[in-house]
């Protein structure tokens, strides 16, 4: 009898963890795959936008565009229904209806390692999703003429997003004291760039410019962190008027995805 009951009871126990087994699985969607297809194809997932600063005022902007090819999503139950993209910048998400188009194209303005959510919906509601990293790096060309007190120049390494600082800020800078009219009574000028961060000052040392020449700083800034820097060039004189040309670059590390171009048909 004793040997029944412990039968019995070792019965139950299986019965019971089978249908919770059972619960866990109706829990996780029934185990079962989406019925819609995601083919998205897409030629870069990085870039670089640049801005052009003259004597304070932004003369020029590009941004990066990235376009994504949907057309080939299928779905086994029903006609597609819309497509979507969030860039992972704070925009809002993008929809288009499947019916009018299969392209979306995004134009990113900041720079940052971006997260981007790109989807599907079919007719019966279904859904599917995947996630890309997109790398957009900085080029700021910053520049200043006929100045005898340059004025400083703030570099923002903040990226747009919750993803990691950038790697390197890059600066190729030069200073240029411009030949006098028609050559007579120029005179030399001193030059030092500062690059100062939180806790942190670059120097570049003194360097004399003579009448129609140019000096040149470049420096590479690795792992900035996330703040802003400011960048100044000193002269030792107020006297002589240069023009000031920064070039700075602000960069990440390539841990974008890789790109998926539509395969090219051979005859």
């Amino acid at each position: 009898m004793r040997v029944r009951a412990n039968q019995s009871i070792l019965l139950t126990l299986l019965l019971c963890t089978a249908v919770l087994a059972g619960c866990t699985t109706d829990d996780d969607g029934g185990g079962g795959e989406s019925p819609i297809d995601l083919v998205i194809y897409y030629d870069s997932t990085s870039g670089m936008i640049q801005e052009n600063i003259q004597n304070g005022a932004q003369v020029s902007f590009s941004g990066v565009e990235l376009s994504f090819d949907y057309a080939y999503t299928k779905s086994t139950a029903g006609d597609i229904e819309s497509f979507y993209f969030e860039a992972g910048d704070g925009s809002s998400r993008i929809s288009v209806d499947a019916n009018e188009t299969g392209e979306i194209t995004y134009t990113y303005a900041t720079h940052g390692l971006f997260t981007a959510n790109l989807g599907a919906i079919d007719e019966a509601g279904n859904e599917d999703n995947t996630t890309i990293t997109i790398r957009i790096d900085k080029k700021t060309l910053w520049s200043e003429s006929g100045t005898t007190n340059p004025p400083t120049m703030n570099i923002d390494s903040t990226p747009d997003c919750e993803c990691p600082a950038p790697n390197k800020i890059e600066i190729d800078s030069t200073v240029e004291n411009p030949p006098n009219f028609q050559g007579i009574g120029g005179s030399p000028v001193s030059v030092t760039w500062i690059l100062s961060g939180e806790g942190i000052e670059r120097n570049s040392g003194q360097e004399q410019i003579a009448d129609g020449q140019d000096a040149q700083w470049m420096h590479s800034e690795l792992n900035p962190g996330a703040q802003i820097w400011t960048l100044d060039v000193e002269l030792n004189q107020e006297n002589e008027q240069v023009n000031v040309e920064h070039e700075v670059t602000i960069t990440y590390s390539g841990q974008e995805s890789n790109p998926n171009p539509m395969p090219i048909e051979s005859d």
